[in-house]
């Protein structure tokens, strides 16, 4: 049987848990034992009138009992054994797991579980105590039809238009109808609107009683009533025998399924009772007959929801079906009359809808997974309402009740019916005077749903709060008392806490500013210039200062009394600077005082701002500076005249804060809590031995199985096997195949599982120890030729590498050489002797020598080889330097253009003689004046020529060239801070004069030297951009010379110009190196 689809089975027999298709398969023989339909048991009573109702229609023979620890919750009676329905689905949700873990191939902890959405509040809280006995971590419970509508809706697309469906579901023993919506919500993200499709719930219906078992019972029945009358059994009633019924419920379940296809099916049952077989058939017509009840109940809850709904067929986009249940055509054609003849739809998978939706779910909780957004809002499906059942308020605190405050009520409506999911209530109450503060919870059965199928009292929960007069007692007020509730995606409703909010009043001290009159004012003045390092708030230790700060303080406290009095008034100022501020400026409204007083205090802080500025610099001045303290003065008094003197003043302002006080919880609660305490350690304690036991039944299964498969593996490899009869005599075999034969017989007959799996460990190495020897003989006597044969060639291939080292691999010493060839040798007798010392024995005897010797001993001396085969050929040693006469050559051109500064052979022979404005009256040498510039380019055009050939003659390096730039680096900033703009002026009107003595100088060194022809052609923009001109007459003096690098000394030369140049022309130079460098 596959376990994508495994019955929700649960047994013990014989103290051993059964579970899925193990516990289905024992169904038949033990149909006391094991048990189905456990989910239905969850919250309800031992004496629920539903649940033995129940038992009684599906034939299930189980034996209810009262769990006394849980006030009479329902319990099964195994044996001797009593199980929680919370301890047999926490079973099943157990082997759910290790499905799941052995599908994931790891540990499986987090969980979303389906419940139906007539599970009330103790139902659903049973389910998660059974999922917390399972180990596993509930991220939450998702109603069936909405994690169907889930699955329906997430690969749809609702932007154009809504639609409105319907879910039928009918499953093994519910049936429930929702209908769902689906449209589109719009959220700002990253400031642009985002469209996003949701589902909304708008209404659920149900039949908690009926489902697709239902029409397996009515087969069952007419087939048990058909077999009394062919067997003759008068007075025998088939539907009260456990295993009869059972193997009739097993059989018509096939016969229900051929009808849905085929219009007639057999029924066939193997002694049925008694020993006497039954065989029956059925048609679809008269099996459509026998359960016309059954059709019409089926269609009761979609046609409510219709009728509530005002529905039409025209209003409907889909009508979905789901469930196995949904498959009998007589079902469909019901559900199409309700609908007015509308077709259904089967775009969902009817077993696996409601199981995907809930993984979506889950995947949404969970912080592993990344989905695309979907809307979902689901609805509570019982109301639940508040009963105050003793408060006691204060005396007039009706009357005292704040402004939109809401009055007493006894009972409220704190959980509507049909409300939106997650959703958090508050209840606040005003006016409690005393303790305790006693409410109650309980359904609201107004509702057309009622109560919850086997709910027989609509009570919830009872509490009782206390801690309300310490509150008074701390703040003379109780404030106001919140009830804080939650509903979450689960559907349960939890009591998050009960505190008493209060606002009080404190004191705290504000720093402020305040107004003096002007002979205060002048005091003070007197008092500032005449104490060192003093400030206003030094002033008030003088006595008139105090007698002001006490007027001040008293108009203060007046202002503070009258705006006590006047409540309600939110213009009136709590600094008191209001009243001041009208006594100087007049009069004006309290609201224009007000901002007048803020303004002041902040123009006064820009005054003592400003006076503290003037004394710091007073001080760093000295402090008898009689022109400083006259200005100063004159400050002061100017500030006097515009604007008022003002003091620092301390003082008590008050401030409204707010807190919150947790009261405690007392009283019943929850009247159905979770499991905790010994209740729930008992349980697990249960489910833990269980797990215990399995464990151990793994290992000896394990353990019989590997006992087993080795006696077979091993008789048969000694009859057939060639390799294992060579090695072995005709003796060895005959009595390791009796031993095979007796280990064989106590495996079958007389090995007792009860004794563990250390019994058949025992045996199975008992069995080793003869037969592995002749079984590894076999395998040396097969691996051994082909080992030696390829090692041998590996020998050779080694042994004409090392003779060729000498030619191939010189760098190799020629002790290393003989050491190799040494080593070979030594391998290649070991060999030799292993060889020898094998031949001399007889296969069934132990081998001189193992595989595995040969394999590592070759493998050290291969790793040992390659390291000095790949040993690396040495790098060549450096190549010499030039010869020192050139090198001393390079050093007296150096110290000559050293030397030479304020000669044009220094600037043209480094390339920077035509220099961009100062740059190049600094290469022609500061003492020629405006003439240096010609002087530079005759002269230094002759220098440049006679350093081209002595550097051709000698290739100075690089570090001579570097030593020559370093003096012009350090000259060039220098002669440029030098320069006027008188100099530049008259630099330009030379250039424009001597141009045409440059052409003539350079068509003569372009007869002299070939490179320079391009030089005169690049000189002419020097008239209007003479910056230009360096580095073009660079380009040919540096690629010429250096032969044996020039690109790399080309950038060298750029770098410092890019420093010299400087000022604006920094960018055309970064610009022209780069096009220059491009070039070369």
């Amino acid at each position: 049987m596959s376990k994508r689809k495994s019955p929700a089975l649960v047994g013990v027999v014989n103290g051993e848990r059964l579970l899925g298709e193990e516990a289905f398969s024992f169904a038949v023989r033990y149909p006391e034992q094991i048990i189905a339909r456990a989910r239905d048991m969850l919250g309800k009573d031992a004496d629920d009138p539903t649940l033995t109702a129940l038992f009684q229609q599906h034939g299930l023979p189980y034996k209810l009992v009262a769990n006394a620890e849980r006030e009479g919750a329902a319990s099964v009676q195994i044996g001797e054994e009593v199980y929680s329905p919370e301890e047999l689905v926490g079973s099943i949700l157990y082997y759910a797991r290790q499905i799941a873990e052995a599908q994931a191939g790891g540990p499986v902890t987090d969980a979303v579980i389906t419940v139906p959405a007539y599970f009330g509040q103790r139902q659903r809280q049973a389910m998660a105590d059974a999922a917390d006995l399972a180990g596993l971590n509930l991220m939450g419970l998702i109603n069936t039809h909405t994690a169907a509508a889930l699955q329906y809706g997430i690969e749809r697309d609702f932007a154009n238009r809504s639609q409105t469906i319907l879910l039928y579901d009918m499953g093994s023993g519910t049936t429930e109808v929702a209908l769902v919506k689906y449209s589109t919500y719009t959220v700002k993200e990253a400031g642009k609107p985002k469209v996003y499709n949701q589902l909304e719930v708008r209404d659920v219906d149900w039949d908690d009683s009926l489902g697709g078992n239902m029409l397996d019972m009515a087969l069952a029945r007419h087939f048990a009533a058909e077999f009394s009358d062919k067997a003759k059994l008068p007075g025998v009633d088939v539907t009260q025998l456990p295993k009869a019924m059972a193997k009739l419920r097993r059989q018509v379940r096939r016969t229900k399924e051929m009808l849905s296809a085929n219009s007639a099916a057999p029924c066939t049952v193997e002694e049925l009772y008694d020993g006497k077989d039954f065989q029956s058939s059925i048609t679809r017509d008269d099996f459509e007959v026998l359960a016309a009840d059954f059709f019409t109940r089926a269609a009761a809850p979609l046609k409510r929801i219709i009728e509530r709904n005002s529905l039409k067929p025209e209003d409907i986009d889909a009508v979905e079906l789901i469930g196995g249940g949904s498959r009998v055509p007589r079902l469909q054609a019901a559900l199409s009359e309700a609908l007015g003849g509308r077709g259904l739809d089967r775009h969902l998978d009817a077993d696996e809808a409601i199981a995907l939706g809930a993984g979506l779910f889950a995947a949404n909780l969970s912080t592993s997974f990344r989905l695309r957004k979907f809307g979902m809002v689901d609805l509570t499906m019982y109301g639940v309402s508040l009963s105050l059942d003793h408060v006691v308020l204060g005396e007039g605190a009706a009357a005292a009740l704040p402004e939109g405050a809401e009055p007493l009520q006894k009972v409220r409506n704190l959980l509507p019916f049909m409300k939106k999911l997650p959703n958090k209530r508050v209840v606040r109450l005003d006016g409690v005077a005393a303790d305790p503060l006693r409410f109650s919870l309980a359904y609201n059965t107004s509702t057309h749903h009622g109560l919850p199928p086997g709910v027989k009292a609509a009570e919830l929960a009872d509490f009782e709060a206390t801690g309300v007069e310490d509150v008074i007692k701390r703040y003379n007020t109780s404030g106001q008392i919140s009830l804080r509730f939650e509903a979450d995606y689960s559907g349960l409703l939890r009591l998050d806490k009960v505190e008493a909010v209060v606002e009080y009043e404190v004191m705290e001290e504000k720093i402020i500013e305040v107004p003096v009159n002007e002979t205060e004012a002048g005091a003070g003045a007197t008092n500032a210039t005449t104490t060192e390092g003093g400030d206003a708030k030094a002033d008030m230790s003088s006595e008139g200062d105090e007698k002001a700060a006490k007027a001040d303080a008293d108009k203060q406290e007046q202002e503070q009394e009258k705006k006590d009095r006047d409540e309600g008034d939110d213009d009136s100022d709590t600094n008191g600077n209001g009243d001041e501020e009208k006594a100087e400026e007049g009069a004006k409204e309290e609201a224009e005082g007000k901002e007048e007083g803020e303004a002041g205090e902040k123009e006064g802080a820009k005054a003592d701002k400003a006076e503290g500025d003037a004394k710091e610099g007073a001080d760093a001045s000295g402090a008898g500076s009689a022109a400083n303290a006259t200005d100063a003065g004159a400050n002061a008094t100017n500030a006097s005249s515009s604007k008022p003197a003002t003091v620092i003043k301390r003082i008590q302002v008050p401030k409204q804060k707010v807190a919150k006080v947790p009261l405690k919880v007392g009283g019943r609660g929850w009247l159905f809590p979770a499991l905790s305490g010994p209740v729930r350690t008992a349980s697990k304690a249960v489910l833990a031995k269980f797990v215990a036991a399995e464990a151990v039944k793994r290992d000896i299964a394990k353990s019989r199985n590997d006992l087993e498969s080795y006696i077979i593996a091993m008789k048969e490899s000694l009859e057939t096997d060639e390799l294992m009869q060579k090695v072995s005599t005709e003796e060895q075999r005959e009595s390791f195949r009796a031993r095979l034969t007796d280990e064989e017989d106590w495996l079958y007959m007389e090995a007792d599982e009860g004794e563990g799996a250390q019994q058949f460990k025992d045996r199975l190495q008992q069995l080793k120890d003869i037969g592995e020897p002749i079984k590894r003989r076999a395998e040396e006597l097969e691996l051994r030729p082909k080992l030696l044969e390829t090692v041998r060639k590996q020998l050779e291939l080694k042994q004409s590498v090392v003779k060729a080292w000498a030619d191939t691999k010189p760098w190799i010493t020629e002790e290393e050489r003989e050491s190799m060839a040494k080593q070979l040798a030594e391998v290649e007798a070991d060999l030799n002797a292993k060889e020898e010392a094998q031949s001399k024995k007889a296969d069934h005897e132990e081998p001189a020598f193992s595989v595995t010797e040969v394999a590592t001993a070759w493998d050290k001396f291969d790793k040992a080889f390659n390291k000095l085969n790949n040993k690396k050929k040495p790098k060549p040693p450096p190549e010499p330097k030039p010869a020192a006469d050139g090198e001393a050559k390079a050093e007296g051109a150096g110290a000559g253009k050293a030397e030479g500064e304020g000669e044009g052979a220094e600037a043209e022979g480094d390339g920077d003689a035509t220099k961009p404005d100062s740059e190049a009256g600094a290469g022609a040498g500061s003492a020629e004046g405006a003439d240096g510039d010609a002087g530079a380019k005759g002269d230094g055009a002759k220098a440049d020529e006679g350093k081209k050939k002595d550097d051709a003659k000698a290739q100075a390096p690089k570090k001579e060239q570097a030593k020559e730039e370093e003096p012009k680096k350090k000259e060039a900033p220098k002669k440029e801070q030098a320069k006027t703009d008188e100099t530049k002026k008259a630099k330009k009107e030379e250039t424009k004069k001597d141009n045409k003595k440059g052409k003539a100088d350079a068509k003569k060194d372009t007869k002299k030297e070939a490179p320079k022809k391009e030089a005169p052609k690049k000189e002419a923009p020097k008239k209007e951009a003479p910056k230009k001109e360096a580095p073009k007459k660079e380009a040919p003096k540096k690629e010429a010379p250096k032969k044996e690098a020039p690109k790399k000394e080309a950038p060298k030369k750029e770098e410092p110009k890019k420093k010299e140049a400087g000022g604006k022309d920094d960018k055309k130079s970064w610009s022209w190196n780069k096009k220059k460098g491009e070039e070369l």
